[in-house]
């Protein structure tokens, strides 16, 4: 059995280190797996036992807030930084408000609170205290406006230097972290920007040694091109001009949570041939829940044979406790219903004839991902999708050679639970 890494320092962790402590707002961007979340959790709590203080860690949405820095990071960085701290009769963790009582190296105890800025209570909650330091966990997902709120409740008194982190998959050149740290500009204006900032670049590479063998080899090179540039490389991209998704919007879109689940549909966009020249078969599960929400689950999608990808079909029916699989049938007729029938008659599929092009079915659902001001998304990615969140930055309709058949079933399904346009001709088959 191979033995557990034990947690090593990097040089990156030291200079991000270096940085907040010299700034009073330091930016931490880049790769996956990098240490940026370590480096600022670890600072946090150098800063609470240093005095009786308050200092907040946020994220868009609390829940994985709790997932990723509660349950995952924070052990770690206790672990392998402050290994005796958890066992002091003072340091206990409040799950009824969400707020770790830490001991003070001088007497006395500090607080770090965790919240989200998904609800009106919590946000509330957020507001009602001051801070000596706040950290914006994966800010590309929370907006500017929250942003700047949040930093009118950095004003405890507590003799510490007041302090905000933040860090980041880097989104598009567009968004408000490149305008503000890498610009130097207000976001939204030319003004420049009148606050005291650093930022850093923190890639996988960097923090190699902390890293499961073959993390970066195995997983983050095999990643499509654009995404490699960003979970792996770290690099702000340009929104490709003409793509009717950018990656600020499914960074949101990954953000937002699921409420009570209503209805689930394996959308599927059929190949009819194949071989090395054919196209993929697009298989997308997702479901609408209670607020009106889309949430897209999976992508299944690939070069299969037709027994193949049927059977693949049928097993998300069933895995997902599906309503509906929605089929297109232009080019395959009954023949792609039959596919799916033959492995399991009790399936039920909805049967569609597309009338309208790419990007005019397309169009509308790429419209309800909008994060623009005064529009809320109304689309969740429940976890990472790599080829189909590609597929939907860089396909240009009227301009792309290649058919986008993981956005055509990510487009039926969505279209099918809150859009239902009916200008599609559906036949149901029972």
């Amino acid at each position: 059995m191979a033995k557990a890494k034990v947690f090593v320092k990097t040089y990156k962790q030291t200079l991000a280190c270096a940085l907040m402590n010299a700034h009073d707002h330091t930016m931490l961007y880049g790769g996956s797996r990098s240490g940026k979340t370590t480096a600022a959790v670890r600072n946090i709590l150098v800063r609470a036992m240093k005095t009786p203080s308050r200092h907040l860690i946020v994220r868009q949405c609390f829940n994985h807030l709790k997932q990723s820095i509660i349950h995952d990071t924070l052990p770690k960085v206790l672990k392998g930084f402050f290994p005796g701290l958890t066992s002091h009769p003072k340091f206990k963790m409040n799950k009824s408000d969400w707020f770790l009582t830490v001991p003070c190296i001088g007497g006395g105890t500090s607080e770090i609170w965790f919240g989200g800025t998904d609800t009106a209570e919590r946000i509330e909650k957020i507001l009602g205290n001051e801070y000596s330091t706040i950290y914006a966990n994966e800010c590309s997902q929370i907006e500017y406006d929250a942003i700047t709120t949040l930093r009118t409740r950095l004003a405890e008194n507590s003799g510490l230097e007041l302090k905000f982190y933040y860090d980041c998959n880097p989104p598009g050149k567009k968004h408000w972290t490149y305008v503000e740290f890498v610009e130097l500009l207000v976001p939204g204006s030319k003004d420049p920007s009148m606050i005291d900032s650093a930022y850093l670049l923190m890639n996988p590479d960097d923090n190699k040694q902390n890293l499961p063998d073959g993390y970066i080899e195995k997983i983050l090179n095999s990643l499509p091109k654009r995404q490699r540039e960003r979970y792996r490389d770290g690099l702000f991209l340009n929104d490709v001009e003409g793509a009717l998704w950018t990656d600020m919007m499914l960074s949101v879109a990954k953000s937002l949570e699921p409420g009570v689940i209503e209805e689930t549909v394996i959308g599927v966009d059929p190949a009819v041939t194949n071989n090395p020249n054919s196209d993929e078969t697009g298989i997308v599960v997702a479901s609408r829940d209670e607020f009106g929400q889309a949430i897209v689950y999976e992508d299944l999608s690939g070069k299969f044979r037709t027994k193949v990808w049927a059977q693949r079909v049928v097993n998300a029916y069933h895995k997902y406790n599906a309503n509906w699989v929605i089929c297109e049938v232009n080019q395959g007729g009954d023949l792609v219903v039959d596919a799916i029938k033959d492995i399991d008659s009790s399936v039920k599929v909805k049967a569609i004839h597309a009338s309208n092009g790419k990007f005019a079915r397309a169009e509308p659902v790429s419209a309800i991902y909008e994060c623009d001001e005064g529009q809320v998304p109304k689309v969740c990615h429940v976890k990472y999708l790599p080829e189909l969140e590609s597929e939907m930055t860089e396909w240009v309709p009227h301009n792309s050679k290649r058919s986008p058949n993981r956005i055509d079933a990510l487009v039926y399904a969505v279209t099918h639970l809150i859009i239902r346009k009916p200008r599609e001709r559906r036949v149901e088959v029972m």
